[in-house]
């Protein structure tokens, strides 16, 4: 097949979990020997307008006026719709897969070049839900008034989709409200995770504290997020000011950037919290994996729209069980390992019961990183995903909707 994405994020050029999935999805599809045009921004307009990432696999980036800016959807709108033109002049693609409903707007309403040719949604979230909770400082009218508008647009690329993909319940439910779609047009399909990249520590959980001088008498916990609201770290932090036991037998690490970056460091000196909560900053690529591997466990501690949560199986394939609040689709990923790593609630009071059960009754919260590891073996992989999404998508090719 000759598949096209459409996508507003793609990794590595941004981080985040959606784009994590595009790359790895498109990596493996041309594995599987298809040819893959991802057609994405190009943030801040400085890589590559075409790169050949391996045979078959080509990124396409358009430029964009500056986030926040009124011209920024504009310039988008534009610039995608002529590049899809471009490509669909040249390719004879067989599918177009829309990840998020900006990047596809242009190119699938404005444009008669994709016409005709089967078209998949993948839902990592819906795109009004997220840019309310962006507005730190409340919804107004006029807040609500674009809310719609997205809502709008989003379904008018959902009602045009043979197909939508989720990863999740909780996203399929979302899908239902949102688009007002059938149920047997949404499917479920697995995320993946590099098992080769996200491993268990060679020498052991305790050797891999050492080297990094952490102490050994204390319950490392770690959380690498984008640093937004909607991430919930106010409240970890909270968590740990408030309580005396976490701040001498806890030490909280935060790896991540992003909008918040600075009100984190300061509220962390405010608190006079710098003996147990420390800052990472921006953790790169290649040094994820060993910071897993050295904490007792990762927390999650999203406070709204957590589709999927790919934290989770990176965390887990290194040995490290994870701590997430109730919230979107962490139960049914942390919930199908163990119940008890879910807190009651998101806010820091629940946190601090479970974070301070799990050093008081060490021993009931031992989990084998053995174990931990085979729970993601078992379920998921960048293989399992592209082999779901060739076997569905081939359905559709063959049997396009009327």
């Amino acid at each position: 097949m000759k598949i096209l994405m459409l996508a507003d994020v793609f990794f590595p050029d941004t981080v985040g979990g959606a784009g994590r999935v595009l790359f790895n999805l498109s990596l493996e599809l041309t594995r599987r020997g298809h040819e893959i045009c991802v057609m994405t921004r190009n943030p801040g307009n400085a890589l590559p307008s075409r790169e050949i990432l391996q045979p078959g696999f080509h990124v396409h980036r358009f430029t964009v006026d500056p986030p926040k800016t009124l011209t920024m959807p504009l310039k988008e709108l534009a610039n995608s719709l002529r590049l899809a033109r471009d490509l669909a002049g040249q390719v004879g693609f067989d599918l177009v897969c829309v990840h998020q409903p900006l990047a596809g707007a242009g190119p699938l309403l404005l444009s008669r070049g994709l016409m005709g040719i089967p078209l998949v949604y993948f839902f990592h979230s819906p795109w009004h839900e997220e840019f309310i909770i962006k507005q730190s400082g409340g919804a107004g009218l006029f807040h609500r008034a674009v809310a719609t508008s997205l809502r709008w647009v989003e379904g008018r690329i959902l009602s045009k989709s043979s197909l939508i993909m989720v990863l999740s319940d909780y996203m399929a439910g979302k899908v239902e409200k949102g688009g007002g779609r059938s149920e047997a047009l949404v499917l479920k399909i697995p995320c993946g995770v590099d098992l080769e990249r996200f491993h268990l520590p060679l020498d052991g959980k305790v050797a891999a504290k050492k080297r990094a001088g952490l102490p050994l008498d204390r319950t490392i916990f770690l959380t690498i997020r984008n640093l937004v609201p909607r991430m919930g770290l106010d409240s970890l932090i909270q968590a740990f000011h408030r309580s005396t036991l976490l701040k001498d037998k806890g030490l909280l690490f935060i790896g991540g950037k992003g909008i918040l970056e600075q009100q984190l460091k300061e509220s962390i000196r405010d608190l006079g919290l710098g003996d147990s909560v420390r800052f990472l900053g921006h953790v790169p690529e290649e040094k994820l994996p060993e910071a897993y591997q050295r904490a007792d466990f990762f927390v999650l501690p999203t406070s709204q729209l957590e589709g999927f949560g790919l934290v989770i199986l990176e965390s887990m394939a290194c040995g490290t069980p994870v701590l997430g609040t109730p919230v979107g689709a962490i139960p049914e990923i942390i919930g199908a390992f163990d119940e008890r790593l879910l807190f009651r609630g998101p806010d820091w009071k629940n946190m601090i019961v479970k974070l301070e059960e799990i050093i008081e009754k060490r021993d009931a919260y031992s989990f084998d990183p053995e174990s931990c590891r085979r729970f993601v073996q078992e379920r998921y992989s960048w293989a399992k995903m592209a082999e779901h999404f060739e076997r569905e998508t081939a359905r559709i090719i063959s049997h396009p909707s009327p």
